[in-house]
């Protein structure tokens, strides 16, 4: 049994060590969507509590088998719901929340405050939730965008809002 939970123990400390050095640089990530208690990091933190606690009551202690893994799986539950409620959920809460504001934005208009070269960022202001707000932007086919102008946005890339300029309607003019 002292097997069994140190194996578990590395396997939960080894994919912490793994996802924090190279996870980000492979683009490994896994989101468990609606079900946060099987997210990744909450198991990890389950196997990594549950195998220590385990191997140090049976390595340090005379307890039976069943006593030591009744403690470890409460003290593994105990340590993974407080990461899932102080760490994952709002983690994620915050990402969804980022990702629908960015493509709530496409269709928008804009203006321009700090002309947009074809080469170089310019910066827009946007109203959302009745809050100003700025951003980098950019123009779709690298044209030239003066400051004052209403844009469109049309995209987001990297945090760069993708924008084309909207069509000044014709002033109809009334002859005498």
């Amino acid at each position: 049994m002292e097997t069994l939970m140190i194996v578990l123990f590395f396997i939960g400390a080894g994919y912490a060590v793994f996802s924090l050095t190279v996870g980000d640089w492979l683009g490994f990530e896994f989101h468990a969507g609606d079900l946060p208690f099987l997210s990744p990091t909450v198991i990890a933190t389950f196997l990594t509590v549950f195998g220590g606690i385990g191997y140090m009551l049976l390595y340090e202690t005379d307890w039976p088998a069943l006593p030591a893994a009744a403690v470890s799986l409460l003290g593994g539950l105990g340590v993974s719901t407080v990461v899932m409620f102080l760490v994952v959920i709002p983690l994620h809460a915050a990402e969804k929340g980022a990702a629908l504001s960015s493509k709530a934005m496409i269709g928008l208009e804009a203006e321009v405050v700090t002309s947009i070269d074809g080469t170089q960022l310019g910066e827009i202001v946007y109203l959302q939730g009745g809050t100003r707000h700025s951003a980098p932007a950019k123009t779709v086919e690298g044209a030239f965008i003066p400051q004052g102008s209403a844009v469109r946005i049309v995209g987001e890339t990297a945090g760069t809002f993708v924008v084309e300029p909207v069509p000044v309607a014709p002033v109809a003019h009334i002859l005498n």
